[in-house]
């Protein structure tokens, strides 16, 4: 605790004491445009012993990238990305993302993850987050009621969610709007707009 200037106390936020170690996952999930690296590939300078070749000499893009396990410490061991198979990384305001695995598709529907992704997919409804699971075969949109999945977008184009009355109830949607469309709709009112890429 410490003492503000109005004499209150405030918890002190400690630094985390987590470190990558020998997972590399994220070297692996994500393109690296510098080493023109694709998506689902392992970047060639992951040693065999685990981290990074280059450390020190790495893309700005990967010096900057933090998982949420790396950032909060609450999340424990079984969150680790080589553990749980799946990068998580916070896009916008409150969208989670799921950046699974390529050679461990579902990873993300295995427990305790699945529960957990449920749970925080609560806050869509009221247009106050989303969370996404961008695995090999679609990407998917992660609701209290059911799993959007929908086909992978591309640079520029724009996640449309929200929720709508119909015949069974008011029921949650997902549409990718390819960028083309997008810039045309600009006047049309959308629940949330996130655009990708």
């Amino acid at each position: 605790m410490t003492t503000n200037a109005s004499g209150a106390h405030s918890p002190v936020r400690r630094a985390s004491l987590k470190m990558c170690g020998d997972c590399t996952l994220c070297c692996k999930v994500y393109e690296i445009e510098d080493f023109e690296k694709k998506p689902g590939k392992t970047c060639h300078n992951v040693r065999d012993e685990g981290g990074c070749g280059v450390w020190g000499l790495h893309p700005k893009a990967c010096q900057e990238f933090k998982c949420l396990w790396l950032k909060h410490d609450d999340m424990d061991g079984r969150w680790r990305p080589d553990h749980a198979g799946f990068v998580m990384r916070l896009e916008g305001k409150g969208t989670v993302c799921i950046d699974v695995d390529h050679d461990r598709p579902n990873a993300w529907r295995r427990e305790p993850y699945y529960s957990q992704l449920k749970a925080w997919s609560e806050v869509m409804p009221r247009n106050e987050g989303l969370v996404l699971v961008y695995a090999p075969e679609a990407m998917y949109v992660i609701t209290p009621m059911e799993d959007l999945p929908l086909k992978a977008p591309k640079k520029g184009d724009v996640l449309e969610t929200g929720m709508e009355d119909t015949l069974f109830g008011r029921r949650p949607y997902a549409r990718v709007v390819p960028a083309r469309e997008a810039k045309r709709s600009r006047d049309t009112e959308f629940h949330f707009h996130k655009r990708v890429g």
